[in-house]
């Protein structure tokens, strides 16, 4: 079992553990959690979600992965308990909201409730997934760059994280909206307000996430239609080509064949004569599509 942290000043306790750390529901059930509060922080599939449990909260988010050499999308779980003397956070992995947090704790910031603690983890959590943001948008504008100078750009990576953002964003904020209906009777109202602030900068990050979507949907379907039109305009220039070479295809093809009875073969002049007329019968072709202005 490994404890990250507990700290019992004023009488207050912060548990903050890692759920794959051996006997974890066993230490868990001895700081006498209930065993469906136990099973509700350790259960191995979660999205962010809030609910009550009798005298205390539950919510579970999810922060943008820092960790070395992992996928930032790949979004790391963070399971909360908090009830009014003491706050009992599980992670899966390390989360950097949470060390800040603690660091915080330790240089002497003023944080007076378990509720004030988690409350500064949700504002970190949401700025850390706002600046991730950002740097999505910072990808776009490239992108977009990169297309308007014909240069080639994988969309489908893009989208893909995009969609993997978007999918735990989305529930966070009804997770968050849920935790400020639950929580009247557990909040002041200076942490509704800082937790109704987190949840606007959610919605905002919903809001962005799906104007992003769209932009890279639209500019992969931009790029798409400038390959698309380059290879008309490359297929259209071949047709053109082969229309204006096609009339000295078909006499080349007529005078190569090895029958007896072909005339000319006894003429000096005959291959002078065709090819002249192979030329003219060309420059016509050319005359009638250039009159129709089909080049």
């Amino acid at each position: 079992m490994r404890w990250d942290e507990k700290d019992q000043t004023s009488a207050n306790t912060w548990l903050h553990v890692d759920m794959n750390a051996e006997g974890v529901v066993h230490a868990l059930e001895e700081e006498g959690l209930p065993p469906h509060i136990v099973r509700y922080l350790t259960r191995a599939e979660t999205r962010p979600a809030a609910r009550a449990f009798g005298s205390g909260l539950g919510l579970i988010l999810r922060g943008i992965n820092f960790n070395e050499a992992q996928d930032p999308v790949d979004m790391v779980s963070l399971r909360c308990y908090v009830e009014p003397r003491r706050l009992v956070t599980v992670r899966s992995r390390w989360l950097a909201s949470v060390q800040e947090t603690r660091r915080q704790l330790e240089e002497g910031t003023d944080l007076w409730t378990p509720v004030d603690v988690l409350l500064t983890i949700v504002e970190k959590l949401t700025a850390k997934i706002s600046s991730h943001i950002d740097g999505l948008d910072l990808q776009l504008e490239a992108s977009e760059a990169a297309t308007q100078q014909q240069e080639d750009e994988d969309f489908g990576v893009l989208r893909n994280q995009i969609a993997a953002v978007y999918r735990f964003i989305a529930p966070q904020r009804k997770a968050l909206t849920m935790l400020a209906q639950i929580g009247q009777a557990h909040f002041t109202e200076d942490q509704l307000e800082q937790l109704a602030e987190c949840e606007d900068l959610t919605q905002r990050h919903v809001e962005d996430l799906e104007l992003h979507r769209e932009r890279a949907t639209s500019l992969q379907q931009a790029r798409l239609n400038a390959m698309q039109a380059e290879q008309n305009r490359r297929a259209y220039a071949l047709s053109v080509v082969a229309g204006l070479f096609l009339p000295a295809t078909f006499v080349t093809g007529l005078f190569g064949m090895n029958v007896a009875g072909l005339p000319g073969t006894e003429n000096a002049s005959a291959f002078v004569i065709v090819l002249a007329g192979m030329v003219l019968v060309s420059g016509g072709v050319y005359a009638v599509l250039k009159l129709k202005k089909w080049f």
